[in-house]
């Protein structure tokens, strides 16, 4: 099941607070994959490179994926 915004937002700002730019990583992704799904490509690329960032922070291997759903979405080469 998709993640629903008003599970998302909260989850977010604790992640911030706490600084888990891993947890960050992973909201952001879902948050990114909620909007692809309600069709906003816009909506879609500000999370996931929001996404891409902490995943590349973390050096997480999940940050190709993100690329490549950045890519798709035109919001990178």
């Amino acid at each position: 099941m998709a993640a629903q915004w008003s599970d998302l937002e909260p989850a977010l700002l604790a992640a911030h607070r706490a600084g888990d730019t891993r947890r960050l990583a992973e909201l952001y992704l879902k948050a990114g994959e909620r909007a692809e799904a309600e069709g906003d490509a816009d909506k879609a690329g500000f999370f996931l490179v929001h996404a891409y960032v902490y995943a590349l922070e973390e050096g997480m291997a999940l940050a190709s994926d993100i690329h490549a759903r950045l890519k798709r979405l035109g919001r990178e080469q």
